[in-house]
């Protein structure tokens, strides 16, 4: 096994496909909205959306994350497989009930291996890896590297490279270093390579940047791999670049359970990051589609919080008329309105998309991404027509640990669904404030509000932990402010 991770050091690659090969489907191979689900629990069919599909497929080891042809046809072939596994009949679509058992094997699968974010936001690369199968030690620095090692039944690797190879010099580091590889593979930025070593395999990605590189490895049996055929996939398709990766800073790694709202791998982020070199600019648009990248609008009115509580019928009826469901290409969240115009949600919510349908009743209309910052999951939304009602932000400091919450939001799609709790904790999480409440988070209510006895919005729910009960959590509302000289509270 050491020599493996000698190769590592030398820098190598690897994937599951031979010449001609594709990546899967970018975005499509990123966490999707439904796998936020427990196995035990599944979404309904309406909810699930390709992207699931393709995510179940690869974690019950069907679809590869590097493959020959087109998209669909290697999904069909997939599908097929997996129908033949299951003693399905073979169709050219997978019937709603078959597509709910998929998903189910996925999520369960995933849940099997303890499948967990490896992130270190200070150095800028994140991971994921199964925690029931590795366990990682204090990150080490040899020369010009970064590494993060990882031991147990599996082994996993993740490596940050200054300077030696970038984007420039990654042709060179393929050729050099694949030349013994089973398989593998290189497009744009990337290249992947499988070993075999006997009884073991070794599975390597290797993604550039403009000033060096990132690559993640993972050393397992045969007889792991078929107890568990999705987790070479899995860990190749979640890297994933948070910034430009600095690996002379002082290492700060955290290990994130899932299933989190993608604050760990962001729906819109692409299986293989494009290099960033560029990410403190804004890009470039007309001035009335310019989207910022701080994920703030001035847009919001902070209020304190004055008069006696309201029951939970009285808060959802001041509240729940500036809650909206969102709809995109992959799924459902949720948005709260804080102004006639504009409304917050997470960034995993719209995914890569700039513009979304917001839904309430049977009214819908589109709305645009004008503000995003994906680290943080804040993203600001603006509608194309004047919404009629909104609410105002409780400003964070006045939050008080203890007092009554609600949360207002589309649960499994499940428009304007209320739930009551208390206040558990207010915390920093990702460098951002966020409010821990007791009051439910269900999967899927991602984006909705939580309010306070009085109405106000206290935060936007985000995620919540697995390994626990009601440890549910939102980014605080006051955190998608624009800093102000003088703060609107009144």
């Amino acid at each position: 096994m050491p020599a493996l991770f000698a190769f590592l050091r030398a820098l190598c690659g690897l994937a599951l496909a031979s010449a001609a090969l594709t990546a899967a489907g970018g975005a499509a191979f990123a966490q999707q909205g439904v796998f936020q689900y427990r196995w035990n629990s599944p979404p309904p069919a309406d909810a699930i959306t390709p992207g699931d599909v393709r995510m179940a497929l690869m974690w019950t080891g069907h679809l590869q994350s590097v493959y020959r042809g087109e998209l669909d046809a290697a999904v069909l072939k997939a599908a097929q497989a997996w129908q033949k596994s299951k003693g399905h009949p073979l169709t050219a679509k997978l019937p709603d009930e078959q597509r709910v058992e998929l998903v189910s094997d996925g999520l369960k699968e995933r849940e099997d291996v303890g499948w967990s974010v490896l992130r270190d936001q200070a150095v800028g690369i994140a991971v994921g890896f199964p925690a029931k199968l590795v366990t990682f030690g204090p990150p080490r620095t040899e020369g010009n590297t970064l590494f993060y090692h990882g031991a147990g039944e599996v082994i996993q690797s993740l490596a940050v490279h200054l300077g030696y190879p970038n984007c420039q010099s990654l042709d060179g580091a393929y050729q050099r270093t694949t030349g013994k590889a089973t398989f593998r593979a290189r497009q744009d930025n990337w290249f992947v390579a499988l070993f075999r070593r006997g009884e073991t395999n070794a599975f390597v990605s290797v993604t550039c940047h403009p000033s060096g590189s990132v690559s993640t490895e993972m050393a397992a049996s045969v007889d792991m791999l078929a107890k568990h055929p999705g987790l070479f996939n899995a860990m190749s398709t979640s890297l994933k670049i948070l910034h430009m990766p600095d690996p002379t800073v002082r290492p700060r790694p955290t290990v994130e359970d899932l299933p989190l709202a993608p604050s760990g791998f962001d729906d819109e982020q692409d299986t293989h990051p494009q290099p960033q070199a560029k990410a403190t600019t804004k890009p470039k648009a007309s001035p009335t589609s310019a989207v910022d990248l701080t994920g703030k609008t001035d847009a919001l009115k902070l209020e304190t919080r004055t008069g006696e509580d309201l029951r939970a019928d009285e808060v959802f009826e001041k509240a729940a008329g500036a809650v909206y469901k969102v709809k995109t290409e992959r799924g459902l969240g949720s948005a709260v309105a804080i102004s006639d115009s504009e409304l917050l949600t997470n960034c995993h919510v719209v995914g890569e998309f700039d513009e979304v349908k917001i839904v309430r009743a049977k009214d819908e209309q589109t709305a645009k991404v004008v503000s995003k910052n994906a680290d943080a999951d804040r993203c600001v939304l603006r509608a194309t027509a004047k919404l009629p009602t909104w609410v105002t932000v409780r400003p964070y400091e006045d939050i008080k640990v203890g007092e009554r919450a609600v949360t207002i939001g589309t649960p499994q799609g499940l428009e304007l669904t209320v739930a009551e709790g208390i206040v558990s904790s207010k915390r920093v999480f990702n460098h951002g404030r966020v409010i821990q409440t007791s009051a439910p988070i269900s999967q899927g209510s991602s984006g909705g509000g939580l309010f306070d006895a009085r109405g106000h919005l206290l935060g936007i729910t985000t995620f919540f932990f697995k390994a626990g009960q009601n440890l549910n959590f939102a980014v605080a509302a006051e955190e998608f402010a624009q800093e102000r000289d003088e703060p609107a509270i009144r």
